[in-house]
């Protein structure tokens, strides 16, 4: 259970990073067309931006203010933070320092594409959800019919508690309503990942 609620809670934290990162984004991309560097333009972000966005630039900002190189920086919180769209950005900032180029309009570009998949999820999300009520209903069905048969007929389904046949029986749907559940849960998230 407590593995559960941990990675519940985490996949709401990489949720809510991933729907304020594009806009953190952008605020780099107009410090760095005003001429700032990117150091300060992360520094700003740290301080300006919604939260959990906020803390990871600003944890950027403090590593390169005690002398860690930012590319170091960079590269140890894109592996913490573990999301693909950072990974990108942390690509993207590193080779445009190496090499040269126009960085704003390269994050510009990254920024764009996170919109646009984030779009394709919530229209994923919402492809599936009546799916997801129908799974809900199939899956509340069994516990209705039979809580609705003990209250009208009582003794109509003794049998699978007293006879050893009716025990398989009982094992034998609780483990095909277990399977059905995570076969949907599997499908379900299978077509929400993009």
């Amino acid at each position: 259970m407590p593995r559960i609620l941990f990675a519940r809670e985490q996949r709401k934290a990489e949720n809510k990073f991933t729907d304020f990162f594009p806009d953190a984004v952008d605020m780099g991309v107009r410090m760095l067309r005003a001429g700032l560097p990117i150091s300060t333009a992360i520094r700003t972000i740290g301080n300006e931006a919604p939260a959990p966005v906020d803390g990871v630039f600003r944890k950027i900002a403090d590593q390169v203010k005690i002398g860690i190189p930012f590319e170091e920086a960079l590269a140890s919180t894109s592996m913490q933070v573990g999301l693909p769209d950072f990974r990108f950005f942390s690509v993207a900032v590193t080779l445009q320092r190496a090499t040269g180029g126009n960085l704003a309009s390269t994050l510009e570009t990254l920024s764009d594409i996170m919109r646009k998949r984030r779009a394709v999820r919530l229209k994923a999300q919402a492809t599936t959800a009546e799916v997801r009520v129908s799974a809900y209903i199939l899956g509340a069905l069994p516990f209705l019919v039979t809580g609705t048969l003990l209250l009208i007929q009582p003794g109509y389904l003794t049998p699978l508690v007293t006879d050893p046949r009716g025990k398989i029986i009982l094992g034998l749907a609780a483990a095909m309503l277990t399977i059905g559940f995570f076969v949907m849960r599997f499908m379900m998230r299978s077509a929400v990942k993009i």
